[in-house]
């Protein structure tokens, strides 16, 4: 029988551990990216015109850099997804689109099979006051990954905005569970090092659906897989028991917020993978120029 050992091409290890939830997901990204990649770089070393269209950024119009709020104007106006979708250009970010449907409907069926049923009992039995305390702990977390972030893009003044809200919200707000921070006017901002790389002009490359994780692109999916995972401290916990609750707890907090966001979704008579394609392409262009127009 013939055997390949794909050590030798990625030198990754081919077993995964499945006792630790978090590193399970990872690595099978991990595996998933490489392929991508190689596939990826025979596509540009067979057409080489083609590399600089897969380097182009995305040009949609822009909308409000922070937070979840462009997401939520998209799915309030079909009018702006019909102005972004009329600016695609050609399918140039994505010329993956056909493994991306797939992707998109595998991930859909899971949704619905398993993640969204648990979302809606942990919003069902979870008293609300909880839920706050759980999403504010975990942005207390996610701030000093942010202050971090702003301050490699060299916006100091929010990187220190950032750091004073962990101090705050750490000890007053007792570990953060209460947001004292932001009622005394200490603004909340959201960075990765997907956007980091993007200021930096690290171009977005093409538009990716990555399983379970949803909508990204290549560059996104790099920093977030290689980079962004490793910030968090939950990660470097002993006992993967724990680190698997919290991962669990931290998937279905944020899949339960996104429940009532759905329905408009659902409700639009357009073609679900190119309105989330357009949404996602649309916020982090608006995320990486903070709100400026491309021509800055």
């Amino acid at each position: 029988m013939f055997s390949f050992d794909a050590r030798v091409l990625f030198r990754m290890p081919v077993t995964f551990n499945c006792v630790d939830l978090q590193n399970c997901i990872e690595n099978r990204l991990r595996w998933g990216l490489a392929i991508g990649m190689t596939a990826l770089l025979l596509v540009t070393a067979a057409e080489p015109a083609r590399a600089a269209d897969l380097a182009t950024p995305y040009q949609v119009r822009l909308g409000s850099p922070r937070g979840d709020s462009t997401f939520s104007s998209v799915l309030t106006n079909s009018g702006s997804m019909v102005n972004a979708e009329a600016q695609y250009s050609g399918g140039q970010s994505d010329p993956f689109e056909s493994i991306n449907r797939v992707t998109f409907a595998v991930n859909l069926k899971a949704d619905e099979w398993a993640i969204k049923p648990v979302a809606q009992a942990y919003k069902t039995v979870i008293p609300t006051l909880v839920r706050t305390g759980v999403q504010n702990v975990f942005g207390n977390v996610a701030d000093i990954w942010t202050s971090a972030n702003n301050l490699m893009q060299g916006k100091v003044r929010e990187a220190g905005t950032d750091a004073t809200r962990v101090v705050i919200n750490s000890t007053i707000g007792v570990v953060g569970l209460v947001d004292f921070a932001s009622d005394w006017g200490y603004q909340k901002h959201k960075e990765d090092f997907g956007q980091t790389l993007g200021v930096w002009g690290v171009p977005a490359g093409p538009y990716v659906v990555l399983p379970l994780l949803g909508p990204s692109t290549l560059r996104d999916s790099f920093a977030q897989i290689g980079v962004d995972v490793h910030a968090s401290p939950f990660r470097y916990l002993a006992d993967p028991g724990a680190r698997n609750s919290i991962t669990a707890v931290r998937l279905t907090d944020s899949r339960s917020r996104l429940l009532d966001r759905e329905k408009a979704l659902q409700g639009i008579a357009l073609d679900q993978y190119l309105f989330v394609r357009d949404a996602y392409m649309q916020r982090r262009q608006a995320q990486v120029l903070d709100g400026r127009s491309a021509e800055d």
